[in-house]
């Protein structure tokens, strides 16, 4: 089952995407956990990683990570040895919560 807005605020406590952006990214983050078979879509853990993905599908979609940023005299940085990528950033965003239950396919 999709979480609404309304458990993405409450009882996920985001407050990274605007309301009027939910139904979107949303969507796309249950596409995204589609992928992986056995996943109880019933589970507060799928409905809580459906929304990780979401707000992990909004920062691929800003660029990705904020590497610096500077509002007057503030500034921030924040470096990484080895940027993620798309894909890094919502299959962890999924482990959180799934673990195990979501892992990239390897093919031997």
């Amino acid at each position: 089952m999709t979480p609404d807005y309304s458990f993405y605020t409450q009882q996920y406590h985001g407050n990274q995407i605007p309301e009027e952006e939910f139904p979107r990214l949303i969507t796309r983050a249950g596409a995204y956990l589609a992928r992986f078979p056995g996943v109880d879509k019933e589970s507060e853990a799928y409905k809580k990683a459906a929304c990780a993905v979401a707000e992990a599908w909004q920062t691929n979609e800003q660029g990705g990570d904020i590497a610096s940023q500077t509002v007057g005299s503030w500034s921030r940085s924040f470096a990484q040895k080895k940027p993620k990528s798309d894909e890094q950033r919502l299959l962890e965003a999924a482990q959180i919560y799934l673990g195990g239950a979501v892992s990239p396919v390897r093919w031997v």
